[in-house]
């Protein structure tokens, strides 16, 4: 993975998301903590998809995970993801690299809470690449995303 880091300023809100491990980019204690704002304020990607978990389709908007990365300057292809409730899987970026793979913020055009699965989604586009349609990939879907370990 490319590093294009730059300046991470520090976060004035509540801490949503914190990305450690091996990233040169680092705004608190070695680690980069992000609040909504700072998210926000990155580069912004909709997704129209189907997920197992909603009916229909929504449109999740947030900052696509490579842009994240970058910020950062992630060098490493995996990383671990895990949820408020300690869920964490596994994710083998170098399969994902040709796919938009989303920090999801907003549903529908409105922010998530805890409760709505959020802070934080990641949302894979299920509805434009059938081949990410599998148990596996469900499971990288993680709501209530708190912190991402570069690896």
């Amino acid at each position: 993975m490319m590093s294009m880091a730059a300046d991470l300023s520090k976060p004035e809100g509540t801490v949503i998301l914190t990305v450690s491990g091996n990233i040169d980019n680092t705004n608190v204690n070695g680690e980069a903590q992000f609040d909504r704002q700072m998210l926000e304020q990155l580069p912004q990607t909709k997704i129209t998809t189907y997920t197992p978990w909603t009916e229909g389709l929504h449109v999740y908007e947030g900052v696509l995970l490579n842009t994240l990365l970058e910020q950062v300057g992630a060098s490493s292809d995996k990383l671990v993801a895990k949820a408020l409730n300690d869920y964490h899987t596994r994710i083998d970026l170098e399969v994902l690299k040709d796919y938009p793979i989303l920090l999801a913020i907003k549903t529908d055009g409105v922010p998530m809470r805890v409760r709505d699965k959020g802070p934080i989604w990641i949302i894979y586009p299920l509805s434009d690449y059938a081949e990410l349609d599998t148990i596996k990939h469900h499971e990288d879907m993680i709501w209530q995303l708190g912190s991402l370990e570069v690896y």
